[in-house]
């Protein structure tokens, strides 16, 4: 088993259906995320805290104080969740932002420990047996296993970059002139986590669908690209929906390339 499927299959069914009803108002707009802790085995989630849809806040000291009441203890990871952002869809907020990425970059780079991330994100699809578009929550697991893995993976994505160069201030994301996101390390970000995705340390998950729904690695938009139309649709065969885009009254526009994620 890939070590990004690992880390998914761990989860307790409870945190599985937690995701989604965290993410089911994503129509709301708020960004979400909580702690992921370890026990008995398996993976649960604390408590969910909701922010703007773009940013979110919390208190480290007391929102593990709250998630210990429930005799969750042992953390391990984080987990969050990106709603719509101006009635949209971008396809670049389905990966994780440099601001997601550095601390616990810098975490793994530093101590060769590993670390885990997840981020829930709404993807647009078609039911195949109604014909109607409709939005799936999915989960994008991300692994940085050792300092030794990061860099191979920077060295496939960024030729060049060397990882102990790269600083909190300039590895993080700005908007250039064209529209584009750079930062001064010089690191694209999203062919990153896409190298990480082909060593097997990123995948994603349809969290409405069966277990086969399971991607190992690109985002929605290279699939379009790589697969076409119907290799897409075949990805939500037989899926459980949850939420129809009608219930927005009007269709989600959906906007591909990672350059239109303006991080705030």
């Amino acid at each position: 088993m890939q070590p990004w499927k690992k880390h998914f299959t761990m989860f307790s069914e409870q945190s599985i259906e937690d995701m989604k009803t965290y993410s089911d108002n994503t129509h709301e707009e708020r960004e979400w995320m909580c702690y992921v802790y370890e026990k008995n085995g398996e993976y649960h989630l604390g408590a969910p805290s909701y922010g703007s849809e773009s940013r979110i806040e919390v208190n480290p000291i007391a929102k593990a104080a709250q998630d210990s009441t429930k005799g969750l203890t042992n953390r391990l990871w984080t987990i969050h969740g990106h709603p719509l952002k101006d009635g949209k869809i971008y396809t670049g907020r389905q990966y994780f932002s440099s601001t997601d990425i550095l601390n616990e970059f810098m975490k793994t780079r530093d101590s060769n420990e590993m670390t885990v991330q997840y981020v829930v994100f709404p993807h647009q699809q078609l039911d195949t047996t109604t014909g109607k578009k409709v939005i799936h929550n999915r989960v994008r697991t991300l692994v940085f296993p050792n300092r030794d893995v990061l860099q191979q993976a920077m060295t496939r994505s960024n030729s060049g970059v060397d990882i102990m160069t790269i600083t909190p201030e300039t590895g993080q994301n700005s908007n250039a002139s064209d529209g584009s996101l750079k930062n001064s390390a010089g690191v694209d970000w999203f062919a990153f986590q896409e190298a990480l995705g082909e060593m097997g340390y990123m995948g994603v998950m349809d969290l409405e669908g069966p277990a086969a729904g399971a991607k190992q690695f690109r985002s929605e938009r290279m699939w379009v690209s790589n697969l076409g139309f119907v290799g897409l649709v075949s990805v939500g065969l037989l899926a459980l929906l949850y939420y129809n885009t009608e219930s927005f009254g009007a269709e989600v526009e959906v906007i591909d390339g990672v350059g239109d994620w303006h991080e705030n």
